[in-house]
């Protein structure tokens, strides 16, 4: 099957597995381990040599928040704002709020990571540096699982 200009849907589908697991920055491990599968068969969808099942694709779509029509290119994807709130905490220190029945990073129940340095933000999530152990480490918490942020005065 093929769409305008020639190019073949499940290349399609494939360039934007890794477009949006890259976006989202996750491994392929840990993208294998959401949707139950391999880390070979998330390596297999996004250079094409293997289709997901439908089940498999459903969800794909909804942990990325895209139609299906969108991961096989039939839409345009409309560019999606970042709210100029957000925006604002780029270069500030912050602490984060965590939901805590959230799978996002946390250590032994943590549901508040102080002074984070944000970095960056998107329309789906909030990088950040923290200090760990006397270690700078990135982190990107998705805004799905955040309840709050609070600015820290420095």
């Amino acid at each position: 099957m093929f769409l305008s200009g020639g190019k073949k849907i499940m290349t399609i589908f494939s360039e934007k597995v890794f477009q949006l697991r890259k976006e989202f920055a996750y491994s392929q491990e840990e993208l294998a381990e959401k949707l139950e599968v391999s880390r070979q068969t998330i390596s297999n969808w996004e250079n094409g040599t293997a289709q997901p099942a439908l089940d498999k694709a459903v969800e794909l779509s909804n942990l990325f928040d895209v139609s299906l029509d969108e991961m096989v290119g039939k839409k345009i994807q409309q560019a999606k704002t970042v709210s100029p709130i957000l925006k604002a905490f780029i270069g500030q220190t912050v602490s984060v709020f965590l939901n805590p029945s959230s799978d996002a990073w946390m250590s032994v129940s943590r549901t508040e990571v102080k002074k984070c340095e944000v970095i960056d933000v998107s329309e789906h999530s909030l990088k950040v540096i923290v200090d760990e152990r006397k270690q700078k480490i990135e982190r990107v918490f998705m805004l799905k699982d955040i309840i709050g942020i609070k600015e820290e005065v420095v």
